[in-house]
């Protein structure tokens, strides 16, 4: 096989068998359509559906600021400057040598792209108000039990919130 046929068969392959399902689907779907008609079992809709794009739409809402929350702002550039970082970790062996010396090259953009990106982000979410949280600042697990709440029972139960009543004891099974 030619290097030109196998260039043939997979631009087919790419982009003549998605247009030919799609062709073959609304061909199928004309088709069931015309024998719900013969059958009188089809409704069309209100309004076709080139008269739906042509009406009047509703206003858009009003857009919101491009950043949108600085917290989840800060959120996403640190986890793309995290994944940058990584990439470029993990794109900076290509260039390692036998003999322990590195060689930079173009492969290295794909880790600093990403990085940098990420970078700009968490200025831009620093700069918005956005706020890095401390660790006192963190929620934990589970909430601390309210004032009032009984003292935790003794024994082998771990503490749960509220009262809570003991199951009863199941007999043993009796053998015949």
């Amino acid at each position: 096989m030619r290097e030109t046929d196998v260039a043939a068969f997979v631009f087919l392959c790419i982009f003549g068998l998605p247009t030919a399902g799609y062709v073959i689907v609304r061909m199928l779907q004309h088709r069931e359509r015309m024998e719900m008609i013969k059958h009188g079992m089809y409704q069309a809709p209100a309004e076709p559906r080139w008269a739906q794009s042509m009406a009047p739409q509703t206003p858009p809402a009003p857009a919101r600021n491009w950043n949108g929350d600085p917290q989840s702002q800060l959120r996403k550039g640190i986890v793309t400057t995290c994944v940058g970082v990584a990439l470029l970790i993990g794109l900076s062996f290509i260039g390692y040598s036998g003999d322990g010396t590195f060689r930079l090259g173009p492969w290295l953009l794909g880790g600093l792209i990403p990085m940098f990106v990420g970078i700009a982000q968490v200025i831009n979410a620093v700069l918005s108000g956005a706020t890095i949280p401390t660790s006192s600042a963190r929620p934990t697990g589970m909430a601390p039990p309210p004032p009032s709440a009984p003292p935790p029972p003794r024994g082998p139960y771990t503490y749960r919130p509220g009262s809570t009543e003991e199951l009863p004891r199941t007999k043993p099974p009796q053998n015949p």
